[in-house]
């Protein structure tokens, strides 16, 4: 959405930051029919491949925290506070069919971020690369974190977001 947005209003974008990005964003088939029949196994399946270890170092974020149970419950919430459609589903159809990655990019103007999880499994790092030199971006990659970057690395993402956007 803000790779759209930062080319087709230029003028009003200054920077551009993006976390967990790839293009293609294709989609398993094998995500996509779960989503559609079985949302709440898909969250599960999303779960074990955003995270770079399956266990956080302890007492991570705080004591009594459990990572995996806090972003498996955000999903969840999401998923049941949008009764009339299944947004899981939705929003992995359309990250799969997503086809103007690249004619956006090349529009875009502004200075570019990507943020990346090292051990990404969701949006691999490989599949940046040719965006990031469409983009003339800065990659910075977080060390140890996969695609729930934000989640594993809060401080790590705010430092370089704070760099990026000023």
């Amino acid at each position: 959405i803000a790779l759209e947005a930062a080319s087709r209003a230029p003028q009003r974008v200054t920077r551009l930051a993006m976390v967990g990005t790839a293009y293609p964003m294709k989609v398993s088939e094998t995500l996509l029919d779960t989503a559609r029949e079985a949302p709440l196994k898909a969250i599960d399946m999303v779960n074990v491949f955003s995270f770079a270890s399956p266990a956080a170092k302890p007492s991570f974020p705080g004591p009594g925290a459990w990572l995996h149970g806090g972003e498996r419950a955000l999903k969840r919430r999401l998923l049941a506070g949008q009764r009339e459609t299944n947004l899981f589903h939705h929003d992995f159809s359309i990250c799969d069919r997503y086809a103007g990655g690249m004619e956006a990019a090349a529009r875009v103007q502004c200075p570019v971020t990507m943020l990346l999880g090292e051990r990404d499994q969701m949006t691999h790092p490989k599949q940046t690369r040719e965006l990031a030199q469409v983009l003339k971006a800065q990659v910075v990659s977080v060390p140890g974190a996969g695609h729930s970057l934000m989640a594993e690395a809060p401080d790590a993402v705010l430092h370089a977001l704070r760099a990026a956007l000023g």
